[in-house]
């Protein structure tokens, strides 16, 4: 796993995007986020983005394992502070075997925001930052493991999920889960 802080990834990558303002427990004695409380946000996003593929906690549970994070690198760029609508993209590599790496950008949201979705939503990455401000690039290594904490294969399901993005209205995703609606 290894970073290049100053690469995007190309445009057309399936992605999903969550948001999170940033509440002032999160700052440290320096004014800026704590370094940690960007592994909440990262996880957080993770788990929007398997809970609106069907996979939600329950659903891996009944597939023989869960998932658990192995190893997280993190690139700092620029400092967020308390208040900052904080735009997390991510996005999975190819599993291989019991592991898969999911990478994740983080931006400072500064233009205005009109439509923030609960839970997140799928996109795709154009490659353009356009009004956002990176502020953070992440790979964390998450390995599926069984009860008893022993890594196992991917479930096939699952794999099949993770290379398709499923889109809302398929058979990853038949409910729409977590979904923003359109206003009535």
């Amino acid at each position: 796993m290894n970073l290049n802080p100053g690469s995007i990834p190309d445009g057309g990558l399936q992605a999903f995007e969550t948001y999170f303002r940033v509440r002032f427990h999160e700052v440290d004695a320096l004014g800026h986020v704590n370094n940690a409380a960007y592994l909440n946000y990262l996880e957080q996003a993770a788990i929007d983005h398997a809970t609106f593929l069907g996979l939600d906690m329950q659903r891996l549970q009944q597939l023989g394992g869960v998932f658990v994070a192995r190893r997280h690198e993190i690139v700092f760029l620029k400092p967020t502070f308390a208040g900052d609508l904080l735009r997390v993209v991510t996005s999975l590599a190819e599993p291989r075997g019991a592991r898969v790496d999911r990478h994740y950008l983080v931006f400072r949201e500064l233009g205005r925001i009109a439509d923030v979705p609960v839970g997140g939503r799928p996109a795709t990455w154009s490659g353009d930052l356009a009004d956002d401000e990176l502020v953070t690039r992440a790979t964390t290594e998450w390995v599926f493991a069984n009860r008893e904490g022993q890594p196992r294969r991917i479930p096939s399901e699952v794999a099949k999920l993770f290379r398709a993005g499923a889109v809302e209205g398929t058979d990853g995703n038949p409910r729409g889960a977590l979904m923003p609606r359109p206003p009535a």
